[in-house]
């Protein structure tokens, strides 16, 4: 199969940021390494947006070209972000250093284990989103490396004891443009089911 061609048909179109990137990364997480989706955007935005996430999350944007207003793109699914030089190596491995002994800490502390996970399109996006929680003051939740049950890759996540506590997260942060994903349940077996949020995406 050549560079060009693609797997799958991703159409954004009608969506604005960041619900494109949402979209392409819920699909991307679907398929194996290596497989090619095609995806239309007519967000004025999203060449430098997919070209970031693309950077941020190890898949590889194989092109990326707009005809009368569209964007199109192809990617391709990688193996998960590892950092591109010394200096993000080095900062890669200290996050998730830092991220699994918390879980360590936390799964010691019961009262802090949570029953929901909300995940992000990209380590930089749950970064950003916690630093931004903390600095309105909130606190009621946890910040942890995103289960391999979930995504096999690096990745963050905010865990909460509390759907509700979950919820209201979620649509503060997508009410001030942040990409959260989905919400997962901590189940016993550990399978982590989807459960379906609040006003899901609207076209625009």
């Amino acid at each position: 199969m050549s560079r060009a061609n693609a797997n799958e048909l991703l159409d954004t179109r009608g969506f604005f940021c960041p619900t494109p990137l949402i979209l392409v990364s819920r699909r991307l997480k679907r398929l194996p390494p290596g497989a090619k989706v095609k995806v239309l955007s007519d967000d004025k935005g999203f060449a430098n947006d997919i070209q970031d996430w693309a950077r941020a999350t190890g898949n590889r944007l194989l092109r990326l070209e707009e005809r009368q207003g569209c964007f199109e793109a192809i990617l391709e699914r990688g193996t998960g972000f590892k950092g591109q030089n010394l200096w993000e190596k080095i900062s890669f491995l200290a996050l998730g250093v830092k991220l699994h002994i918390f879980k360590i800490l936390v799964s010691l502390l019961p009262f802090k284990k949570p029953n929901y996970l909300l995940t992000f399109i990209s380590v930089p996006e749950g970064l950003k989103a916690d630093e931004w929680l903390k600095e309105k003051g909130i606190t009621d939740y946890v910040l942890l490396p995103v289960p391999r049950e979930i995504y096999p890759h690096c990745g963050v996540v905010i865990g909460t004891k509390t759907k509700e506590v979950a919820e209201d997260i979620y649509k503060l942060l997508k009410s001030h443009k942040f990409a959260v994903e989905d919400l997962h349940l901590v189940d016993r077996r550990k399978t982590y089911p989807k459960i379906e949020l609040p006003s899901e995406h609207d076209r625009g």
